[in-house]
């Protein structure tokens, strides 16, 4: 549950006017977790551009996997992972996600899940409530659009983003936003996966300025790829399987935080007793391999087919929460499953796996 005192607060009340770029917010979850938002502003404005520049970070640890439900379409299922907290005294976890619809003049419209926090992660506010607390500064939101952390758009695009630790001596990424913008980019301009790689090239931000996170990208078309720049090296990956290190090379290290090893090595060898994965034990090893060898009960000639809810299953068996003995690293803010045929996406906030919210790619939401 969120905060006592936001608690407090009228629940009755599900719309709030956003004053900030005429946009409307309205409270989808009771706990409000999580919100709506249809943005139409110019988010290309240079008001928005420069208010940019006071984000000087994003963290998204995260899990993400393509695969195909019954019906053959593709899906692309995502763990959102960041473990906020109230403030330095009140360690409350909490989270402010948008569903963010987005139609900007002569771009794809999309939708897409924001993490408000980002917005503004100093304003208590923002960490302890939201836009339901008197003296929320909604005008912090112009920057919602690049602070999304995955998204689909109307050609069935799905992007998202998922930060690795790079090791001692690799080049730090230049801009702690560049790659929640190279989301918007891509969402905005790009039809599938072989556009959003050519992304990479053209875009406002370089390969330099976001290689502190890889971004993952599948189409309706049935394709799917994982970007990654490390010391100015762009790779394209195929995997269907992403977490939080570098799949384009084999030299992780093991996970330490603090002098302690946070996540154990995984054995799995495969009938011949060879490993099954030769990745390294980098930061969501784990959970890549409980993800992948999953997958792997599903596979037959490379492709994956499952029910929804086996999918969703996979994706609860890659939580996180501090207060849990499996794994303790950060907090799973939002798992989703993006369907990239129907351009639509379904989101269970804040590990709330009794009720669906379900969207499409105008913003409408699906009973």
């Amino acid at each position: 549950m969120k905060r006592l005192f936001s608690m407090i607060l009228v629940l009755a009340l599900s719309i709030f006017a956003i004053p900030a770029m005429g946009e409307e917010t309205q409270r989808i979850d009771s706990d409000g977790y999580l919100y709506f938002m249809d943005y139409t502003g110019d988010y290309y404005s240079t008001s928005v551009m420069d208010s940019l520049r006071r984000v000087g970070y994003i963290d998204p640890g995260c899990s993400t996997f393509f695969t195909h439900n019954l019906d053959g379409e593709p899906i692309t299922c995502r763990n959102y992972d960041i473990q906020h907290q109230v403030s330095k005294e009140d360690p409350t976890l909490t989270g402010l996600n948008f569903v963010l619809h987005c139609k900007p003049e002569g771009k794809y419209e999309s939708i897409a899940l924001a993490d408000a926090i980002w917005c503004a992660p100093n304003d208590p506010l923002y960490r302890a409530g939201g836009p339901d607390l008197e003296g929320f500064d909604s005008a912090l939101l112009d920057i919602l659009p690049y602070q999304c952390m995955d998204g689909i758009n109307e050609k069935g695009l799905f992007v998202s983003i998922m930060r690795v630790n790079i090791k001692e001596g690799d080049q730090p990424g230049r801009f702690g936003v560049a790659a929640s913008m190279l989301v918007r980019y891509m969402l905005d301009d790009c039809a599938n996966v072989e556009e959003a790689i050519a992304k990479v090239d053209s875009a406002i931000v370089t390969p330099e300025d976001w290689q502190e996170c890889h971004v993952f990208v599948s189409d309706a078309q049935d394709h799917y790829a994982l970007i990654e720049s490390r010391n100015s090296v762009v790779s394209v990956i195929d995997t269907d399987v992403v977490t939080n290190f570098y799949l384009g090379y084999d030299d992780m290290e093991d996970y330490y935080r603090g002098g302690t090893l946070r996540e154990e090595p995984v054995a799995m060898v495969d009938k011949n007793g060879e490993p099954l994965y030769h990745f390294g034990y980098g930061h969501g090893y784990h959970r890549f391999v409980t993800i992948a060898s999953q997958l792997d009960r599903f596979r037959n000639d490379g492709r994956t087919i499952m029910p929804e809810s086996s999918a969703l299953v996979i994706l609860q068996s890659a939580v996180q929460s501090p207060y849990t003995e499996v794994t303790g690293t950060s907090m799973t803010q939002y798992s989703a499953i993006y369907n990239n045929a129907e351009k639509t996406v379904s989101i269970w906030p804040f590990q709330n796996y009794e009720t669906e919210y379900r969207f499409d790619v105008t913003g409408k939401q699906i009973q």
